[in-house]
């Protein structure tokens, strides 16, 4: 049995008694805490919803939201954006975004990308000179040309022409 400390006013600390010390009442103990209640499930195209989809709060769960796709094709020109500082550090491009100050730094293949949009030269002129300078097929540098530059407009660095 753990016995329990007594708090005595200063002024009779010294002194002795017979009398009990007063019981305290317990704080009540915590109510566990509920788990939160699970999200409805949306109901996949063809099937009925299941128990309870869509009852969350009362309104019908939302679709999640497609990716956003840019439309760049191979024949777009990019430029780079006048607004957006950047500077080549030890063969690398340092770009700072205008809108957040961050800082980029772009690998090799990704500085000459960057050197190459200066809206002359098509997407897919970009591509080729990458695939001759690094050794790479066509279709990949092309696809990872526009991806990239899909990359760069998403964050506000390049612009159409």
């Amino acid at each position: 049995m753990a016995t329990k400390k007594k708090t005595v006013p200063a002024s009779k600390a010294g002194a002795k008694s017979n009398k009990p010390a007063p019981k305290t009442a317990k704080a009540p103990a915590k109510a566990p805490a509920k788990a939160p209640a699970k999200a409805a499930r949306p109901a996949r195209p063809g099937k009925p919803a299941g128990k309870g989809a869509g009852k969350a709060a009362g309104k019908p769960a939302k679709p999640a939201k497609a990716p956003v796709r840019l439309a760049y094709k191979l024949d777009s020109r990019i430029n780079l954006r006048k607004d957006v500082a950047w500077r080549m550090i030890e063969g690398e491009a340092v770009i700072v975004t205008p809108a957040d100050s961050m800082m980029h730094s772009l690998n090799e293949v990704g500085t000459r990308i960057w050197q190459l949009l200066d809206g002359k030269r098509t997407i897919r002129d970009v591509a080729s000179t990458l695939a001759a300078e690094f050794e790479v097929e066509g279709s990949r540098a092309e696809s990872d040309t526009l991806w990239f530059v899909e990359c760069l407009a998403k964050k506000g660095l390049v612009e159409t022409n």
